[in-house]
């Protein structure tokens, strides 16, 4: 649960999920995001450990590169959205595939330490976000695992809870449909590749407690080599195995598109379908003047869908019949990967996220951002300026 207007998300937790998602959510906020991360990792731990970053991961013994990427691709990062005139851009690499000998996984969703004990960069996240997301992830292990073995485990000085053999991991620091798919799931891309040519297809570590919808998406990627469920702890691998983590590239977009229209068997014919992403299903971001904006909807066929009552297979179905997605930020909008040729148009409140514009840009969709007014957790919409977004992006199709 995000810090801002806690009172009115707590509400809407409360009513929508009931009183045990709420109190898991607001231990995770007190505990994990308060405590152990901004007073333990930022204060005390943040400048004094050691991240094996992509640029020298890349030279460790034994690493393979796949792909050789000379461009570079848009930040992330909030305030990046094309509301700028010139979003910054950095310049991610080349693919590849890491051995890491004796290495050391904090639970439940990493960072990973190589054995000389310095945080792999590439287990958490790309270059920009290995320290927020590092942190993240020795906080939530300091939640899960208490705060003196994640100290000690990052001294080298703890004894594991489990011995693994050759795993990869794939286990998102946040557990939502974005994360997940676009973090995860391309993992598989190129631990296939390296599975193809040593012979050897590493263990794949995936939430132990998992949703439907991951276990879903997990079949149909359908992964060559093994699938296990990990709970967590402080474990120690054989071998851990590195994959290049997805900013992602146009080549990863390409492959998740493909990988999981077939996985699906969506039919790939463009019907022309316009889909509104709702999230009236969500604590925040939901539009506040609905009635009006869905008279702007109306009036150009554009039909509301809740992605939550679908499953994974009739989300790519859906997103691959279409020519125009419309929709508040939100983790929805993973899906236009699936979709070819779109027009998006994305509305923002005070939360700007480049997340969807990259993902646009790279899968060559057009794309809009609409500047809406915050009103409270909600965002509204003018709905002249949506009614403009929209003649002009069905225009540029």
């Amino acid at each position: 649960m995000e810090l801002g207007n806690v009172p009115g998300r707590a509400y809407r937790k409360l009513r929508s999920d009931g009183p045990a998602a709420l109190v898991h959510e607001g231990w995770e906020l007190l505990v994990t995001d308060l405590c152990y991360h901004s007073l333990c990792y930022e204060r005390l731990l943040h400048d004094r450990l050691d991240v094996l970053d992509r640029a020298e991961l890349r030279t460790r013994p034994n690493t393979r590169t796949y792909d050789r990427f000379d461009g570079t691709i848009r930040y992330k990062g909030g305030g990046a959205v094309r509301l700028l005139d010139e979003p910054a851009r950095y310049e991610p690499g080349d693919r590849f595939v890491a051995e890491l000998p004796d290495a050391t996984i904090l639970g439940p969703a990493g960072p990973a330490l190589a054995a000389e004990g310095r945080i792999v960069g590439d287990t958490v996240g790309t270059p920009a976000l290995v320290r927020r997301r590092g942190g993240a992830g020795v906080a939530q292990s300091m939640a899960t695992n208490g705060p003196l073995r994640t100290l000690r485990a990052l001294r080298g000085d703890v004894t594991p809870d489990d011995r693994l053999g050759t795993v990869a991991l794939a286990i998102p620091t946040w557990g939502n449909y974005y994360h997940w798919t676009v973090e995860c799931l391309v993992r598989i891309r190129l631990l296939e590749r390296y599975g193809a040519d040593t012979g050897e297809y590493p263990t794949l570590l995936v939430p132990e407690d998992r949703s439907s919808w991951m276990d879903e998406s997990l079949a149909l990627a359908d992964y060559a080599g093994p699938v296990e469920g990990w709970d967590g702890g402080i474990a120690k691998a054989d071998r851990l195995i590195v994959p290049t983590f997805p900013d992602p590239i146009p080549a990863e977009c390409r492959w998740l598109h493909n990988r999981m229209r077939e996985g699906g068997d969506a039919d790939g014919d463009n019907d022309g379908e316009r889909i509104y992403v709702s999230r009236r299903d969500a604590t925040v971001r939901r539009v506040a003047n609905w009635d009006a904006v869905r008279r702007v909807l109306d009036a150009f066929d554009v039909q509301p869908y809740v992605l939550s009552d679908l499953s994974v297979r009739e989300q790519i179905d859906l997103f691959a019949r279409a020519d125009l997605v419309v929709g508040p930020h939100g983790a929805g909008l993973t899906n236009v990967v699936y979709g070819d040729d779109l027009a998006v148009v994305e509305l923002f409140g005070s939360k700007l996220m480049a997340t969807f514009d990259r993902l646009s840009e790279l899968m060559g969709h057009e794309y809009t951002a609409l500047q809406c007014r915050q009103d409270g957790l909600d965002v509204y919409v003018h709905p002249e300026q949506l009614r403009s977004a929209i003649r002009d992006a069905l225009a540029t199709e």
